[in-house]
């Protein structure tokens, strides 16, 4: 590839709030060699933007790639395309499996019960409903449970003289029989894997398929937050997708498995935290949802119930001194103030072990207050986190319900992190959330703009931000939260040339409108990847 100027654009470099050069430069190694402001005469080769609007590459900070990767062909089971058993049993029905044969399974995703107007889980007996000769599985919004049809039980060996595993359980009908839903990940995976079929070459295949998926949205980076060494090596898995086409850089975070050990795991070697696609950093899980209430709270939900803690000081001690040892950045899922107050004290004394990104990582932050973030100041630690107001824009239901009205006013408070924490990023977590299309970036710049839910109510609207802080969170903010091989997320001289020519200018939408927004154009390394019909 040669050098190219590329002009006539409104060029957002991701450096700044605002869309501030109007050209770029992309060198012949795949990076950008300038930005700004070009005039006079282009030289031959030269690309004329034509007045179109530029974002760089985005960064997908928190999400789950491989099951966003497994979950291509399955079909989306919940808001807006399903809003009730009988939407999902057509939409499974129009699957591109459907009709193929005995053993070719009818595949769905993101159910959530509280969306469907029966308010209840379905089971085999509306599942069976889609087909009773092809195996019909889909799993939960949470990718924890799932439901399947009696033909899917019937290949995973589930009777009425199966016993529950130890975490989890099989739902039953009166009599004992198995009604097809899958709770939690033990039961859930008995059907899972029989439909997902998570054989070494076969993820492979998918990983590498899953690239257009990305570049369609406009992705250069992504993450896998639960990543792991074995039994299946997902760092190997992804590696082995990059012959195969996979050309995004990845952050792999490893779910923390220490158990006797006080590490936990084995030690990361050298070569395995460099790269394109590395493993990155250790994840925790300290609560649960505010949808599900069980993230921890210090003020009770409308219940009277204030969550759980899933994780003791021990645990997080290990974990710490594995992930200082291993120069890994230590990720933890915190939702609730209550959970986030016992991982402050914790870290209050202990000092940082990684240069130029966050040693630790907090993610989907929901409720914290400005005396936190003052505790979180004053110790020397260096913090980052991720937020998604995606959560509460598609599950706005579930959180008016959980909440009392004076602590739904508090909820992702991203005007106040926005100004008052360093690194920080707007993300997905998809594809656990409930909508049908959760890593499409534009949702969540609407949701974060507007601060509107789906159906039109109010989120906690004090804490709606300006577009192009919306944008800088899905770019250059968020650039800082962990490290990429090479620069990522900004047009500027030595990030990696990835950027995507949108469909419109997000700033002369009006906000009700920016879930429209689209890619038409996306380049990686300056070359173009995908380009929408």
């Amino acid at each position: 590839m040669t050098d190219r100027l590329y002009y006539n654009g409104r060029v957002f470099t991701g450096c700044s709030d605002d869309a501030d050069a109007d050209a770029f430069r992309v060198s012949g190694d795949g990076t950008f060699s300038w930005a700004g402001h070009f005039e006079g005469d282009p030289p031959e080769g030269s690309v004329d933007l034509g007045g179109r609007f530029v974002l760089p590459g985005l960064i997908e900070a928190h999400e789950h790639a491989l099951i966003v990767a497994g979950i291509a062909s399955a079909s989306p089971c919940t808001i807006p395309a399903v809003r009730n058993i009988d939407d999902m049993v057509e939409l499974l029905r129009r699957n591109p499996n459907f009709g193929k044969g005995p053993d070719a399974w009818i595949t769905g995703w993101g159910y959530d019960e509280t969306k469907l107007a029966e308010r209840r889980t379905p089971t085999r007996h509306d599942l069976d409903r889609v087909s009773t000769t092809q195996p019909v599985y889909v799993i939960r919004s949470d990718c924890h449970s799932g439901i399947c049809n009696t033909r899917a039980l019937e290949l995973a060996g589930v009777t009425r003289d199966t016993p529950d595993p130890k975490v989890g359980a099989f739902g039953r009908d009166p009599d004992g029989t198995p009604n097809g839903v899958l709770f939690e990940l033990e039961a859930n995976a008995r059907v899972r894997n029989l439909a997902e079929k998570p054989d070494f070459e076969s993820v492979v295949r998918t990983i590498a398929a899953s690239a257009r998926h990305f570049h369609e949205r406009g992705y250069a980076v992504t993450t896998e937050m639960m990543a792991r060494l074995a039994p299946l090596n997902h760092l190997r898995a992804f590696r082995e997708a990059e012959k195969l086409g996979f050309d995004l850089q990845a952050a792999l975070y490893l779910v923390w498995e220490g158990k006797a050990d006080p590490f936990g795991m084995r030690d990361l070697l050298p070569e395995e935290k460099t790269g394109r696609v590395r493993f990155a950093g250790l994840k925790l899980f300290a609560d649960g949802s505010v949808s599900g209430r069980t993230a921890w709270v210090n003020r009770p939900y409308s219940d009277g119930t204030t969550g759980l803690s899933t994780l003791d000081l021990p645990t997080l001690a290990a974990a710490y001194e594995y992930a200082r040892r291993n120069a890994l950045q230590l990720s933890i899922h915190v939702m609730g103030d209550r959970s986030l107050d016992r991982i402050i004290d914790f870290f209050a004394d202990k000092d940082p072990w990684l240069d130029g990104i966050p040693s630790v990582r907090l993610e989907h932050v929901t409720l914290i207050s400005r005396a936190q973030l003052a505790r979180m100041r004053r110790g020397r630690m260096s913090w980052g986190a991720t937020t998604q107001v995606i959560f509460a824009f598609a599950e706005i239901e579930s959180y008016r319900e959980a909440l009392v009205p004076e602590v739904f006013k508090e909820i992702y408070p991203v005007r106040m992190l926005e100004s008052e924490l360093g690194p920080l990023a707007l993300s997905s977590d998809s594809p656990a959330t409930t909508w049908m299309d959760p890593d499409d970036m534009a949702v969540s710049l609407e949701a974060a703009v507007t601060r509107r839910a789906y159906e039109g109510s109010s989120i906690n609207a004090a804490q709606s931000i300006p577009v192009g802080k919306a944008l800088r969170l899905y770019t250059g903010r968020a650039s800082g939260i962990f490290r990429t091989e090479v620069p990522a997320g900004r047009i500027a001289a030595g990030c990696e040339a990835d950027f995507n020519v949108m469909s419109a200018d997000p700033f002369g939408m009006e906000p009700e409108d920016l879930r429209n927004l689209r890619v038409d154009e996306a380049y990686m390394r300056g070359e173009k990847v995908f380009a929408r019909r």
